[in-house]
């Protein structure tokens, strides 16, 4: 109940001054209303506006025509009913109801509960239930890559919110990039659950990719974050390639990374790849802009918003050892 309370509560706020046509509108929208309709911080106003125009029209399909037309009109969704005031609006359901405003208001509030109630029982924009890769999306993302220990060791640290009732299993998807010569084979990749998380499953796919199912602690409801922590290690002692990247297959919102070399044998030069197609990693390396190192001999960088598809992360050249 006190989910739908508080859905109810955010759908309410939807409805004040212009509706669904107010200025950053995307700001306006509260935790449940953003997981339902997977609305993020990146979205713009105008894709907001209309992922929420088609969730709502989807959720209220069934509801009687007076209903639909409550909730069209207290949204601004109803041609002829982009006022300023929801007062205003107020006064054109009463019009088109030939009722008085007092009960228009009431109308509006009963629909409005009962759109809650659609929500809450698992109206929502698709079809069918998600399988673990759907359902949540990642808010921040943090990876540490340690070079100077025995084997290649990379650790994540995900914020996730769950974007549908009930989310109890996500996966988790790893690949180690074809060395440049093209001769690494078959690798070999262990995963631990430092916190957040249980693996309950592994499979791999091809010689270099890698995917588990991990068990949330406990089901998360609609807009609830959680976060977790893995560490990957390649246990194959087969050459890396010299870069790290994140090609993100989920929306996320913000990805850091930070690669921390071995002081014995510390890169020549480091450079930022931001919205690479991951195509062009395979091609030779074109250094950019040189990074420093800093005294721990380490490497850090943020992303905003990293775009679906396209890598993101630092691209070295191999140093030669330090006697």
């Amino acid at each position: 109940m006190a989910h739908k309370d508080g859905l109810l509560r955010e759908l309410t706020t939807l409805r004040r001054g212009w509706g669904l046509e107010a200025d950053r509108l995307r700001s306006r929208l509260g935790p449940l209303v953003s997981g339902w309709c997977e609305i993020h911080r990146t979205t713009s106003d105008r894709e907001a506006r209309r992922v929420l125009r088609e969730a709502i029209s989807s959720a209220i399909a069934e509801f009687p025509a007076d209903d639909r037309l409550a909730v069209n009109v207290a949204l601004g969704m109803a041609p002829g009913t982009q006022h300023a005031l929801l007062s205003a609006r107020i006064g054109v359901l009463a019009d088109r109801l030939r009722i008085s405003e007092r009960t228009a208001r009431r109308r509006v509030d009963r629909s409005f509960a009962r759109l809650a109630a659609e929500i809450e029982a698992g109206a929502r924009p698709g079809h069918g239930v998600p399988g673990p890769d759907e359902g949540w999306f990642v808010k921040r993302l943090k990876v540490l890559v340690r070079l100077d220990t025995a084997e290649p060791e990379v650790t994540e640290e995900r914020l996730i919110v769950a974007t549908r009732e009930g989310l109890g299993r996500i996966s988790a998807q790893f690949t180690v990039p074809r060395t440049e010569d093209g001769l690494d084979g078959e690798r070999d990749v262990t995963v631990d659950a430092r916190h957040g998380v249980r693996v309950t499953g592994g499979t791999r796919e091809g010689q270099r990719h890698f995917r588990w199912l991990l068990d949330l602690p406990r089901p998360l409801s609609r807009g609830e974050s959680h976060t977790y922590s893995l560490a990957y290690r390649i246990r194959d002692g087969l050459p890396i390639r010299p870069s790290y990247v994140f090609v993100p297959l989920v929306t996320c919102e913000s990805f850091d990374v930070r690669v921390r070399f071995d002081p014995q044998r510390p890169p020549r030069v480091v450079w930022r790849l931001d919205r690479v197609p991951p195509s062009v990693l395979a091609d030779p390396p074109q250094p950019g802009d040189a990074l420093p190192l800093d005294g721990a001999c380490e490497v850090a960088q943020e992303f905003a918003a990293p775009q679906l598809g396209y890598a993101h992360g630092l691209r070295w050249l191999p140093g030669q050892d330090i006697p």
